[in-house]
């Protein structure tokens, strides 16, 4: 089974992206959310609590962007966890999956993360930086447009990932033309 990595930065509609491709009946591995998930639970919620106090994700998150050896550190806890888990989740849609050849994997920091690595190809979708804005500030309904840049600094850029992928998504138009962009990479993927 190949395995396609979708990057993206924040407010890049890398989501929507997935949720096409899951329509189109491809596995899709949504790395934030099971991070989220695995750092509840057992010997990793005990690390990062045992480095934070805490194992709340907002007062995490509001510590390891204000302090990159934190977030390094946090990343160094919770990636190899997360790789783990991909990889058993990709033996099981190998068995599986009968009508695809390949699955994806959604991360916003595909290549920070190193992913990348595991990964046969990778797709990162792009939007204007004020688009991008938008939907964060829209979508969190908590979060100002600075702590918004904040977050997107953090981040490699569209162009830093663009040159590093194999096919680039244009996320500036329409629900429909992003739609047969997907459509069109899955035609290709699955050649």
């Amino acid at each position: 089974m190949i395995r396609v990595g979708v990057t993206g930065g924040i407010g890049s509609g890398k989501s929507t992206v997935c949720e096409i491709f899951a329509l189109l009946g491809v596995p899709v591995y949504d790395s934030d959310r099971r991070a989220r998930e695995l750092m509840q639970e057992g010997e990793l919620r005990q690390q990062i609590e045992a480095l934070f106090g805490t194992s709340d994700r907002s007062y995490i998150a509001a510590k390891v962007f204000e302090d990159k050896s934190l977030l390094a550190s946090l990343e160094a806890l919770v990636h190899p966890v997360v790789a783990k888990d991909f990889e058993a989740w990709t033996q099981k849609q190998a068995r599986r999956q009968e009508t695809t050849s390949y699955a994806v994997l959604e991360s916003a920091i595909l290549f920070e993360s190193g992913f990348n690595k595991l990964m046969d190809r990778v797709i990162t979708v792009s939007a204007p930086i004020e688009t991008r804005l938008e939907r964060i500030v829209t979508r969190s309904g908590a979060l100002t447009r600075e702590q918004a840049r904040q977050r997107m600094a953090a981040q490699m850029t569209d162009s830093e990932r663009e040159t590093k992928a194999d096919y680039v998504i244009d996320n500036c138009g329409t629900l429909s033309e992003l739609a047969a962009q997907v459509e069109e990479i899955d035609k290709l993927l699955k050649q």
